[in-house]
């Protein structure tokens, strides 16, 4: 007799799947007939996990922000100033951007708006409390100046996500994306309330921020 897979390993199983024929069709082009069919299942086993497609996109973003956040919550962790703290998660979140290219990529395509929204939704309200953590740090230690630490999260974030739209950040030249990197750090320098270049100078020797998107 075959062996029920536990709960949780089906319900991540179906994850994987249901990503996976998001990244390869569309969402919008991937029924849920598609998912069951991969996973050899049942339908009614797919609605035993989720309500609908919705919601295993949910799961989908949940999954991917709960390991972002746990990776900048690492580089939180450890011991030492604001600025290096700053420094650190902005080249933690890089260089997991740049190992799941493939979903960034699919998540700017302007067919995959909801997922999208869905997977910003989701990110920013795991990662700002973070940020708003360090800066409040950074005010403590009078590395940075303003009065806003929460505020300044968003700002922050939100100025990283739209100077650094991959599919509008691949149309520049090395060049042209040396200048979007340093304006972008520029003006999270100027919320920060911190001396110009501080941010700025450690990411334009991250060659691949600029070289390899």
């Amino acid at each position: 007799m075959k062996r029920a897979k536990d709960p949780d390993v089906r319900r991540e199983e179906l994850i994987d799947i249901a990503e996976e024929l998001f990244l390869q069709n569309g969402y919008e082009e991937t029924p849920v007939s598609d998912i069951v069919k991969k996973a050899q299942v049942a339908q009614g086993t797919f609605y035993y996990y989720f309500k609908s497609k919705d919601e295993i996109l949910d799961a989908i973003a949940d999954r991917y922000h709960k390991e972002f956040a746990a990776s900048l919550e690492e580089v939180a962790s450890r011991d030492m100033n604001a600025v290096d703290k700053i420094i650190s998660l902005f080249k933690s979140a890089s260089g997991f951007s740049l190992g799941r290219g493939k979903l960034i990529d699919y998540l700017h395509q302007e067919k995959n708006a909801l997922f999208h929204l869905k997977m910003e939704q989701k990110g920013f309200s795991l990662i700002v409390p973070i940020f708003s953590k360090i800066i409040e740090q950074g005010i403590k230690e009078g590395l940075f100046d303003t009065e806003y630490p929460h505020e300044a999260a968003l700002l922050i974030l939100a100025c990283q996500d739209s100077i650094f739209d991959i599919e509008h950040f691949r149309e520049k030249t090395v060049e042209e994306r040396k200048r979007t990197v340093k304006a972008g750090f520029y003006m999270i320098e100027r919320i920060l309330g911190i001396k110009t270049g501080s941010l700025t100078e450690p990411f334009l020797k991250m060659e691949q921020i600029y070289k390899e998107m």
